[in-house]
């Protein structure tokens, strides 16, 4: 027998949201996590003492939390998400009744709060000092760092314009005259746009057989981005930055993590170097070994690292005859070194977590400083998920 709908004509109803999310959302599991007190401790200093009253803060953080724990980075993804989600609602405390704000709130408090106040900043350290009040944080960690595509296309690289006098312009103009004249078949003419497209905000541009690096081009759209590479992966360049992180080996939290300027295997050292100095100024810890893999077998980290009575872990090279270099390969045989080997590995499954689940694969933001909100939302994230499955408190 075919069913009939039935056809609900109740005015009120007596429920919450809360009724609607299952026992097992991983959002359930780390709203518990998040004191709300203290986000509005930290930013009540960003608010000022009069005019109306404003959107609570903690209901902003809680709306990324929820959107990029879910894999949903876009503020107006998350919007939509609060209108029709009920675990999305009851996560950042609106009512039934409450209507959710507009997509531009996000972007307008970054812009005159968040971003330069080192607001996410402090909200990750919290999440630390949580694992380290729990016992949570073991003194053994790991370094590494991936590249991570940025919010910019290769047509948005032109060349560096570099200041000149008149007169070296003009010789410079005189000089290309002489070559069309002596040569106009080979004469070489910088990549112009089609003629005949017509859409001027996004032309076509063709830059094949143009030569162009770090050296002589920067993108119009993210300044601070580079062509970024591993040359053993076979892989062509791409926009991209490169993101630096150190891992606690026990439960693989996040200690530290930072965006640096692609420079090579460089901004992979000095960013490991730059977190390890700010994770004991600012939270006081400080590892007794930290492994890492071939590419920070350099000289000037390791000796960094023995100046600072940190025992470097790193993968070996049979390049390399300094005493520096010798006294990590006669680590090698240690069981120490070995087990910190075989850990360093768990920090590219949370760079993979990161990338496939919470929005690392490719940035939203531009520019160096506000990619580094992005980092540190992301890490906050993954710290989160970490204390819910250790079972923590805050």
């Amino acid at each position: 027998m075919i069913g009939i709908a039935d056809e609900d004509d109740m005015f009120l109803y007596n429920v919450s949201a809360e009724q609607f999310v299952p026992e097992d959302h991983p959002l359930r599991r780390i709203r518990p996590l998040i004191d709300i007190k203290k986000i509005r401790k930290l930013a009540r200093p960003l608010y000022s003492h009069t005019g109306r009253p404003s959107i609570p803060p903690e209901q902003l953080f809680l709306a990324l939390i929820a959107g990029y724990v879910m894999g949903i980075t876009s503020d107006r993804r998350i919007v939509m998400q609060l209108n029709c989600d009920m675990a999305f609602r009851w996560f950042v405390g609106l009512s039934m009744n409450s209507k959710a704000w507009d997509a531009s709130t996000f972007s307008q408090n970054r812009r005159r709060r968040f971003d330069k106040s080192c607001f996410m900043e402090k909200l990750f350290d919290e999440t630390v000092k949580a694992a380290m009040k729990q016992g949570l944080i073991s003194l053994h960690a790991s370094a590494d760092g991936t590249l991570v595509r940025a919010n910019a296309s290769f047509k948005s690289f032109t060349p560096i314009e570099v200041m000149q006098s008149p007169e070296d312009y003009k010789n410079i103009l005189r000089l290309n005259d002489k070559v069309a004249d002596c040569d106009p078949v080979n004469n070489s003419k910088p990549p112009r746009t089609s003629d005949s497209d017509k859409d001027k905000g996004n032309p076509d541009v063709d830059f094949r057989g143009e030569k162009r690096s770090n050296k002589t081009h920067r993108s119009t759209t993210d300044p601070d981005c580079r062509f970024v590479s591993k040359g053993s992966s076979g892989t062509g360049a791409y926009p991209g930055y490169t993101v630096n992180a150190v891992m606690e080996n026990r439960n693989r939290f996040l200690v530290g993590v930072n965006v640096e300027i692609f420079r090579g295997p460089a901004s992979e050292t000095d960013g490991c170097i730059a977190i390890l100095d700010r994770a004991k100024k600012k939270l006081g810890y400080k590892p007794k070994t930290l492994g890492a893999d071939r590419g920070y077998f350099a000289e000037r980290f390791l000796t960094t690292l023995f100046d600072r009575s940190i025992e470097p872990h790193v993968a070996a090279k049979n390049q390399g005859k300094t005493i520096t270099h010798t006294r990590v390969r006669m680590r090698e045989r240690g069981s120490g070194y070995k087990l910190s080997q075989r850990n360093r590995k768990k920090i590219e499954e949370l760079f993979g977590e990161g990338k496939d689940n919470h929005g690392l694969r490719r940035f939203r933001r531009r520019y160096l400083e506000r990619v580094k909100q992005e980092v540190l939302l992301i890490a906050t994230v993954l710290n989160y998920k970490r204390l819910a499955t250790a079972g923590a408190c805050i």
